[in-house]
């Protein structure tokens, strides 16, 4: 049996749910399930802040309450600690290529309870695609699982992008796919990314026309552009119009499989290359940024 440790004021300050949403869900859902004291107040185990914290993620995400306590309670019980985000990724990835969402949600549950949203993104998501893309790459799973896996990461990826708050007056910053790239993974995970270090963020997603693009740039006054392509034919099509990108932006960068495999095709078209990691990637854009304010400054 869990151990009661956290009064409900410490809960609140944890997980900045108040107590009468606690009772409620308690009454409703049948958890959280605090320990009593002889006085009647209520102590709160580490389980039940990890149900807590998987339940306020879900409802962010647009869950509705009672879906998403069906999967707070389905969480798997950690006794021995939480597991590691490895762990994690190895399960995703079983189930997922089984095509069973519920489970993913489930490991996406005690994922959001137990680390943090960057870590989840980075080494359970991110890392799981790469695991996916290697089994199809070795016939091990078929084209069809590896766009349900993509499709499921993709949805998630959407959904912490539109929770994460869109700041007004921040630097704005467009994220594209190159004209013909119909991949947008990687770069739907640099705009959350991106978002959630504070820049106003524009996503575009794939395929995205060069002059529409430009014309977007002007119109929020974009502080930074990136592009992302995987294939040779988008870098193709990107030198074909790249007339298009001169004076795009103050801070013009580009990504993806291409430019990871042929780094000096960014400075080709004008642009700087960020880095394969997209936690590196966000930290050098925003050098690229700050560098540029001091140039202006």
């Amino acid at each position: 049996m869990a151990i009661g440790k956290y009064t409900v004021n410490e809960v609140e300050e944890r997980t900045k749910i108040g107590a009468s949403t606690l009772r409620q869900w308690e009454r409703r859902y049948g958890f959280p399930k605090p320990e009593r004291t002889e006085s009647g107040y209520r102590l709160y185990s580490d389980e039940d802040l990890r149900q807590i914290e998987a339940m306020k993620q879900h409802i962010a995400e647009g869950i509705p309450a009672s879906r998403a306590a069906e999967l707070v309670k389905n969480l798997t019980p950690t006794p021995s600690g939480p597991r590691s985000l490895a762990v994690l990724k190895h399960e995703l990835v079983e189930v997922l290529s089984k095509l069973d969402e519920v489970a993913a949600d489930r490991i996406l549950s005690e994922a959001h309870a137990l680390h943090t949203v960057e870590a989840v993104m980075l080494e359970l998501l991110q890392a799981s695609m790469v695991e996916i893309g290697h089994r199809w790459h070795d016939g091990k799973v078929s084209t069809a699982t590896e766009h349900f896996a993509s499709s499921y990461v993709q949805g998630r990826l959407r959904s912490l992008l539109s929770i994460t708050a869109h700041v007004r007056n921040a630097p704005a910053v467009i994220v594209a796919c190159a004209p013909g790239e119909q991949h947008e993974l990687g770069a739907l995970l640099l705009a959350v990314m991106l978002r959630r270090a504070g820049y106003r963020l524009y996503f575009l997603g794939a395929n995205t026309p060069l002059a529409d693009l430009r014309e977007m740039a002007r119109q929020v006054k974009a502080t930074g552009v990136m592009i992302s392509a995987s294939s040779s034919e988008a870098v193709q099509r990107l030198m074909a119009e790249r007339g298009q990108l001169i004076g795009i932006a103050p801070v013009l960068a580009f990504g993806g499989l291409a430019f990871n495999e042929h780094p000096e095709l960014a400075k080709a078209l004008g642009g700087v290359y960020l880095a394969a990691s997209a936690d590196q990637a966000v930290a050098q854009f925003h050098d690229l940024v700050q560098a540029q304010g001091a140039l202006q400054a």
